[in-house]
């Protein structure tokens, strides 16, 4: 009976995660994956930067962040800083931040001694598309106590990568996982390690994300580019060392999670189209690792039947055993010998009724 739930279990945990997994990528497929990194960052082909600043303002000095995704002023001036507004915005920003193609949503003031950091629709990378032109320039009007002031920079478009290399090495894993867990006796244990390393690569992946934004408090970047993977990943751990143990139970726990971790690394597989990520550190790294958890956890949510059913193999007994033949003793005194019921001996000794030895008389002794 354990041997038939598991099964069941294995076939429904399977159907359940890829269809799961089915529906996100269709819903995903049907939107933008913009701000799929930390801090509203994405993916882009351009990257930018600051060239000038005319005239030239002692203590005045600006710069681009994040890949040219935003600007930063830090006024030393000795007087108040304005970044004049051009464009319009219907809603109140207090962030300052303006849409692609508009200028600063509304004119900002920096006082002396203080920094201001905005996302400008004239000089920012986010969603820009250069076509087929290499570079492009930009500007940015301001005053500096009053004196009209004008930043200039460049956009430089980048060479994206081989996408299809990097869609092959997640279905290669993916079909590496799936194999080994066909083959290898012990299913349940690959799995564990599987899930094990979706979680470290997705941790990775949090932690380059959270670097990149130059813009936001560490701590609170990091809380939101983890979003899921505050439940998902101690969910993980937990349910590998169970199935480390040869638990169901963590089994379905590890289904799950690579289920869910793959629902939290889909929007990022926009990294294998663009060529400036938001990431701190190489390129090539976050690729690897958006590729790791995106087919080491679809193939830990397919194999996970296979893994089941592994296990309720192993629970089932033995043909021709009963479970008081199976109970064998490391003594030889009390050893039970693992014979089956169905011998003639056994099934002789079983239905002999057990007498008294201080009783048992013979029929000439009896009165």
């Amino acid at each position: 009976m354990r041997a038939v739930v598991l099964t069941l279990l294995g076939r429904r945990a399977s159907a359940v995660v890829l269809t799961t997994l089915l529906t996100v990528v269709m819903l995903l497929g049907a939107t933008s994956p913009a701000s799929a990194h930390a801090g509203g960052l994405s993916p882009t082909g351009v990257r930018g930067d600051v060239v000038a600043v005319t005239p030239e303002v002692p203590g005045l000095t600006i710069t681009a962040i994040e890949d040219g995704a935003r600007l930063l002023v830090r006024n030393n001036t000795g007087v108040p800083v304005e970044i004049q507004a051009v464009g319009t915005s219907t809603g109140d920003d207090s962030s300052g931040d303006s849409p692609a193609g508009e200028g600063q949503a509304r004119a900002v003031t920096v006082p002396d001694g203080d920094s201001f950091t905005w996302i400008d629709g004239r000089a920012t990378t986010l969603e820009r598309d250069l076509g087929l032109a290499r570079t492009a320039t930009w500007s940015v009007p301001m005053t500096v106590g009053g004196v009209p002031v004008t930043v200039t920079g460049q956009l430089v478009a980048e060479d994206p990568p081989n996408p299809l290399g990097w869609w092959a090495l997640a279905a290669g894993i993916a079909a590496a996982v799936i194999v080994l867990a066909r083959r290898t006796r012990r299913p349940n244990v690959l799995l564990a390690v599987a899930g094990l390393v979706t979680v470290v690569a997705s941790l990775v992946h949090v932690v380059g994300a959270t670097l990149a934004v130059e813009s936001a408090p560490l701590w609170g970047t990091f809380l939101d580019a983890t979003g899921i993977g505050l439940l998902v990943w101690p969910l993980v751990v937990v349910a590998a060392i169970a199935a480390l143990r040869g638990s169901a139970g963590g089994v379905l726990g590890v289904c799950a999670g690579a289920g869910l971790s793959v629902v939290f690394i889909l929007p990022d597989v926009t990294v294998f189209h663009f060529a400036v990520l938001p990431v701190a550190g190489p390129a090539e790294l976050e690729r690897f690792l958006v590729a790791l958890v995106l087919g080491a956890g679809i193939a830990s949510a397919v194999a996970g039947a296979g893994a089941l059913r592994a296990l309720a193999a192993r629970a089932q007994p033995a043909p021709g055993t009963t479970p008081l033949t199976r109970r064998a003793s490391s003594t030889e005194s009390g050893a039970w010998s693992d014979q089956s019921t169905d011998s003639p001996d056994v099934a002789r000794r079983v239905s002999e009724p057990v007498q008294d030895s201080g009783s048992a008389l013979s029929e000439s002794e009896k009165p």
